[in-house]
């Protein structure tokens, strides 16, 4: 079997440096053709030599490519035009690998009929951790956990642990240009979420499988209060764009009406609550169904500029 790795990179250096010396400890069968593609994403620093280098010292072909159009997604798919593997796995720049992450990707497509691999993203934590963050299911410190058993499921792998089968992209289309962080703008996400649900959508099959491990050191500048104020206003904007306008519903100024109502409940559960922690984690999810809210009005106004009246607004007129 021949395996492609993409990792798309934009000044990080230090520890992308270390995220390539764990590839050196990967744990493979000696029959695989395993070739790693590094897309630099117009970096200013050190990437390109760091990555010669290691070209020059690795085991297997490692390629280095340059991405000029800025934009993760530009990143990811200039690497998926140029990866020759059956199978295409995709990791980040600030992970460490386990030394059987690879193996057990491909051991899981060996064992199931399946379109995509979705491995487990385990929060590495040099520091304390908040006692505000609820861990479960958070996605502002990168965390992807389903349990111990390999299974069938229903929710989108990340982008920082998964793999697809070449075969996929030419029937799904590639990532979304208009997601996924771009530059200096680690606003905008969502692109390895959309493209699951694209493919979950058209009834392909994702197995989750727990051996195959990453870790995420989680950076002290991202668990700080206003780091995940941020954070979760644009997951909202990120979740909004990703769905787009739905075209049922009333709605009020291009807003579906919904979404007032989650905006008004989640701000008073915020005012409500008594418990410190709990009262944080509650305004986080006000400033998500902000995000969402005002997306979702910018996505209106853009329709309208280009001469089509959005759906809801049509709707809303009506009643």
């Amino acid at each position: 079997m021949h395996v492609s790795v993409v990792l798309a990179t934009y000044n990080r250096a230090p520890s992308l440096e270390k995220t390539l010396a764990s590839f050196s400890n990967l744990v493979y069968p000696r029959n695989l053709e395993l070739e790693l593609l590094v897309v630099d994403n117009n970096s200013t620093d050190s990437t390109h030599q760091l990555v010669q280098g290691f070209c020059r010292s690795a085991a297997f072909c490692v390629r280095y490519l340059f991405e000029k159009r800025q934009g993760k997604s530009s990143a990811l798919n200039h690497g998926i035009s140029i990866a020759q593997g059956e199978i295409v796995a995709f990791t980040d720049d600030d992970v460490l690998l386990h030394p059987d992450w690879l193996a057990n990707l491909i051991g899981t497509f060996e064992r199931f009929d399946c379109s995509a691999v979705a491995g487990r993203v385990v929060p590495l934590w040099n520091h304390d951790r908040p006692e505000w963050l609820e861990i479960a299911g958070q996605q502002a410190v990168v965390n992807f956990e389903l349990g111990d058993e390999i299974k069938v499921i229903r929710v989108p792998p990340l982008g920082a642990n998964s793999a697809f089968r070449r075969k996929v992209f030419a029937m799904h289309g590639r990532y979304r240009l208009d997601l996924g962080v771009s530059g200096t703008r680690h606003t905008i996400t969502c692109e390895d979420t959309e493209f699951g649900l694209r493919l979950l959508n058209a009834g392909e099959t994702i197995i989750y499988s727990p051996d195959a491990i990453v870790y995420h050191p989680v950076d002290p500048k991202r668990t700080t209060k206003k780091y995940f104020l941020d954070w979760y206003y644009y997951n909202g904007v990120s979740l909004t764009r990703t769905a787009g306008l739905p075209n049922f519903g009333a709605a009020y100024f291009g807003v579906p009406r919904w979404l007032y109502r989650e905006l008004s409940a989640d701000w008073i559960r915020w005012m409500l609550s008594v418990d410190r922690n709990r009262r944080f984690n509650c305004k986080l999810r006000t400033y998500r169904s902000a995000g969402k809210i005002l997306e979702s009005r910018r996505l209106s106004r853009a329709q309208t500029a280009s001469g089509n009246t959005p759906v809801l607004q049509q709707q809303a007129t009506s009643r």
